[in-house]
């Protein structure tokens, strides 16, 4: 079973490639982690599942296969239990197993208890929203379908909350320029705007009601929605500015090019908001809400 947005990055070119690969990762659960000696006794206690750049439809020589095993909190400890026996894990670690696909393809499986999972979504932690918004499931005697879609879509509560929270961070790191900016203060600014455009991707992407993923895909995933193609091309001359010495020249705020491009991106992301109906005090007088 696949997730609302795995495959989001799959070309068309990609497809036959794609489809092979997770054919073939669903071969290698069967074989060589369900009917492993070692947890052959606990596969209906265990359910499987795919994350990472493979289920988001990346296949490229660094990608990894990244599966995760999650089972009943009762199990965890015969399980890790026998491969420290076994001596393919350190004692009192936990368990993370190397995979080795037929094909070539290399990564790992790790063991993660039903309550950790549970917790970790019931807390909102961005990781694993996205995680249950991407995921492949291979075996599921633990329901993990049901249990992901209790919380993607995501409430629209907790998504007006992080849409107040990322846009509120933007303001906050686009504040933060200000003084490198008068006093021309490379490093900083250089660290504030990277902030910048990353929670101006992030909020991008709440916008269109989804979890943001990890920083490594921010770009290849807001380009995926209108908002974030949006701002996107609001902060298209970022890599210009990185290598322009005028950009850490002290000036006046307003000439900065970083400055310039927060306030572009910002004008996007309020049209957006304002596009769904969204006109709440945080859009105007962020800092006010910081502490929330």
């Amino acid at each position: 079973m696949q997730a609302s947005l795995s495959n989001l990055l799959l070309t068309p070119d990609n497809q036959q490639i794609h489809t092979a690969l997770l054919q073939e990762i669903g071969g290698y659960i069967r074989t060589e982690i369900l009917d492993h000696p070692l947890i052959v006794e606990d596969s209906g206690n265990i359910s499987i599942l795919l994350d990472g750049s493979t289920a988001l439809g990346i296949m490229d020589d660094t990608s990894d296969i990244d599966i995760v095993l999650v089972c009943r909190d009762e199990r965890y400890g015969p399980v890790t239990a026998r491969f420290e026996q076994a001596g393919m894990i350190p004692e009192h670690s936990s368990l993370f197993v190397d995979v080795h696909l037929p094909g070539g393809k290399t990564g790992h499986y790790t063991l993660l208890k039903l309550s950790e999972l549970e917790q970790a979504l019931l807390k909102g932690n961005m990781d694993w929203l996205w995680n249950a918004s991407v995921s492949c499931l291979y075996h599921d005697p633990l329901d993990l379908g049901a249990l992901f879609g209790r919380y993607i879509p995501l409430a629209p509560d907790f998504l007006m909350n992080l849409r107040k929270q990322t846009y509120i961070k933007l303001r906050s790191c686009a504040k933060s320029l200000d003084n490198p900016v008068r006093r021309g203060d490379a490093f900083p600014v250089l660290f504030q705007a990277v902030a910048v455009f990353k929670q101006a991707l992030r909020c991008a992407i709440t916008v269109e009601g989804h979890p943001y993923p990890y920083d490594k895909w921010l770009v290849p995933v807001a380009g995926q929605f209108p908002a974030g193609l949006r701002v996107l091309d609001a902060m298209k001359d970022f890599w210009s500015y990185l290598k322009d010495d005028l950009s850490y020249a002290a000036m006046y705020q307003e000439d900065n090019s970083f400055v310039k491009m927060e306030k572009q991106a910002r004008k996007v992301l309020l049209e957006e908001f304002r596009l769904r109906n969204i006109d709440e005090p945080w859009m105007i007088e962020w800092w006010k809400y910081m502490e929330d």
